[in-house]
Formats: structure tokens, sequence, C-alpha cells
């Protein structure tokens, strides 16, 4: 014995029941055969998605035990379970398509002889004229439950290949033709060899009737299912997934995604239209190095420049001036290997501006206006164009 896996499926049945109409205009329909156990009954292989060891044409002799349909968890969970008008897609109803199947209830469920019974009230207009014109009296349990696959013989000797175990009831459909036979259908007429003689099929939601062309009822069933099957497909876009069915929230994720990184593409290309070297950086940016060298060379003649940044040269002049007043005075107890860019570019400015002032009061004037004059981090070197004091002493401040 085998178990396969769980399943929900829609077994169409049948009774001698009455009908009577409440005073709102509801259909009443009291003890109506919905199954009927133990029983035999035939599936193609194709309505048991992913079976294996069947092609999706071949006959399936399914047996339903008593002692299973008729289990007391499995009669209680059918009661107050929604009526539906045919099963609703993957024969389960739920919270998303229970507006578009729900027409009514199945009420007092419970075992008598060998049948599955319940009352039937029919809220919607057009399934009780269905009903009434007997258009539509045969009935179909939707449920879950476990397919084994064993071989067997039923005790009126039909062998079946598999059986079902585990019934949980999900719904009951009005259908046009029951699997379970002629004995499970709401009223007490039998069909006339007129209705036996034709045969509906449902494909992508629409309903036709083809007579007795058994073939073509059997295409069409395999066509239905390959396309739920489609639709119950996942398409991937980015790092989400959509059903195949759903395809506006598909195609709006592919938009998004689109937008997204558009937006992110001209964020880039802004940034590198912002660091792109135009002809008039790289002639300032030279004119500013060229500078530095010779503000570097007039502090420090032997530091070295090929090969070096700016910001290198800056420093290694400092430590090269470690020592004097105004170097500690501005990075105080700060290391020049741990000083700040903007602290370099500082001590380096105020070096370069009081070079070659020997007395003190010069030296300390720049300190005090070091410390009482905001410092501009991150501005251009001084434009070695501008026109300069002929006062030494005056000199460093035209830089700040």
């Amino acid at each position: 014995m085998k178990t396969l896996y769980q399943l929900k499926i829609g077994d169409f049945a049948p009774s001698e029941s009455s009908r009577s109409f409440t005073k709102e205009g509801y259909l009443k329909c009291v003890n109506v055969r919905l199954a009927k156990a133990p029983q035999v009954r035939q599936y193609y292989a194709y309505e048991f998605p992913s079976l294996e060891g069947f092609t999706a044409d071949q006959i399936i002799n399914v047996y339903t035990p008593a002692d299973e349909l008729f289990k007391p968890e499995s009669v209680a969970s059918f009661s107050n379970v929604d009526a539906t008008d045919y099963h609703p897609p993957k024969n389960e109803i739920n919270a998303s398509n229970w507006k578009d199947y729900h027409i009514g209830y199945c009420e007092n469920v419970r075992q008598e002889g060998d049948y599955l019974v319940g009352d039937l009230l029919i809220k919607d207009k057009i399934s009780i004229d269905l009903i009434q014109s007997n258009e539509r009296i045969e009935m179909s349990l939707g449920y879950a439950a476990l397919l084994v696959l064993e071989n067997g013989t039923a005790p009126d000797g039909t062998p079946y290949q598999a059986k079902f175990i585990n019934f949980i009831g999900n719904h009951v459909a009005l259908v046009k033709y029951g699997r379970c036979g002629g004995d499970c259908r709401i009223g007490d007429q039998n069909p006339t060899p007129q209705e036996e003689n034709f045969m509906e099929v449902i494909v992508n939601g629409m309903r036709f009737d083809i007579g007795d062309n058994k073939p073509l009822a059997d295409a069409l069933k395999i066509q239905q299912t390959q396309i739920e099957n489609l639709k119950a497909a996942k398409l991937k876009v980015g790092d989400k997934q959509f059903s195949i069915g759903d395809e506006m929230a598909a195609v709006q994720a592919v938009v998004d995604t689109l937008q997204t990184e558009n937006t992110q593409l001209k964020q880039q290309v802004g940034d590198l239209e912002k660091n792109q070297m135009t002809p008039e950086k790289l002639e300032h940016a030279a004119a500013e190095r060229a500078t530095v060298i010779a503000d570097a060379k007039a502090l420090v003649p032997n530091v070295k420049t090929e090969g070096c940044t700016c910001e290198q040269i800056k420093r290694d002049v400092i430590s090269a001036k470690a020592g004097d007043t105004l170097v500690t005075a501005v990075l105080g107890g700060v290391s020049v290997g741990d000083a700040k860019p903007d602290q370099i570019d500082t001590v380096f400015r105020a070096l370069s501006a009081v070079k070659g002032v020997a007395h003190t009061n010069s030296v300390n004037t720049a300190l005090n206006q070091f410390q009482h004059q905001p410092t501009n981090v991150g501005d251009q070197n001084p434009d070695t164009n501008q026109q300069k004091s002929s006062s030494k002493q005056d000199a460093w401040k035209q830089s700040f």
C-alpha cells in the first residue's frame, strides 16, 4: 500500500427528496442523497495531479469504503458547507472565490443506510430555476482526501486500483451528470433517455453540451486540466513569483522593476557626469597642484613631489615642520598621520602664508588669526595668480 498525497476532487453523485419554498423564495431540498458507499467509481488519471505510473487518459477504479465515508469526523466535515453551481477551480471554495460560486448551504448531514444524506437550502434564483426545470439536479461532493494506491476487490466484486481515505468536506455542487449514479439527485425523478444522451463539459469556465460524443468530452476534459495547470504555474519577476493567471500583477511588477532600474541608471549617469574630468577641471587641478608643489618646495626644498598626491605632499611638508610652533598650535595633540585632510590643508596653508617670517610677532599674529577665524573646509587652495601684498608679514592674511 502506498499513500500518494492529499488531493481535492469533485465526486459526481444524486434521492428521494422533497422540495419546498421558504417565505423568502429560497428552495429547501430535504433528504438529498449526496454520496454512496461502499462504491467503486471511475476516474481518469489526469484528475489526480502528479499521479505517477499512469497515462493521462487511463481510467482508474477508485474504491470508497463505507467505514471511511461514514466516519463521524468525515460526516461532520460536510455539515454547513457551501452549495455551489458546479465545482470551483481546483475543487475548493475559499475566501477568494466564495462570492462567485456560493448558491446556498448544505445542512443536517447524516448517514442513512448506504447513503450520505443532507438538506439543501438554495438561495440563488438561477440555480433554483435550474433545479425546478430538472436541468441541474444531481449532486457532486467537493472534498479533500488521501488517495492510496492499492489493488483490491469491492464487496460487490468490482476490482479497484486505489481507494480514498480521510475525507474532509469542502462543498457540495449541483451538476448535470453525477459520477455516483442516478440514485443521488434532488427529487425523485430519473433521467429521461434524452437526458442520458447528452454530456456537458466546462472548458475555461464555459459550458458546452456535446451530445453523446464521449471521445470529445474526454479530450476537452484533458484540455481543461491543462488550462488549470497553466493558471497555477508560477512566473518569476525579480525576486517575486506570480500566478500565470494573475497577468496584471505580473505586468505591474515588471513595470515597477523597470522604473526602479531606470531611476538607478539616471542616478549613476548623473554621478558620472558630476565626476567627469572636463578640460576646465583638469586645468584647475593642474594649477592647484603647481601651487602646492611650489609652496612645498619653498618650505622644504628636498620634499618629494613626483608621483605623490597633493595631500601626501602636504603631509610630508608638515612632518618635516612638526616642531614648528604653528604646527603644534593648530594640530594640538593630533599626530600628522592621524590628522584629517582639512586639518592638513589648514596647517599647510598657514605654513605657506608665514614662510620666511623670522620674528615671533608675525607667527603669534598668524596663530591669533587662526584661533579666531573659522576654517573653510574643502575649499580650493588660494589662487596663485591673486595679487599678493608686498609685505610678507601680511601675505598670510590674503589666503583666508
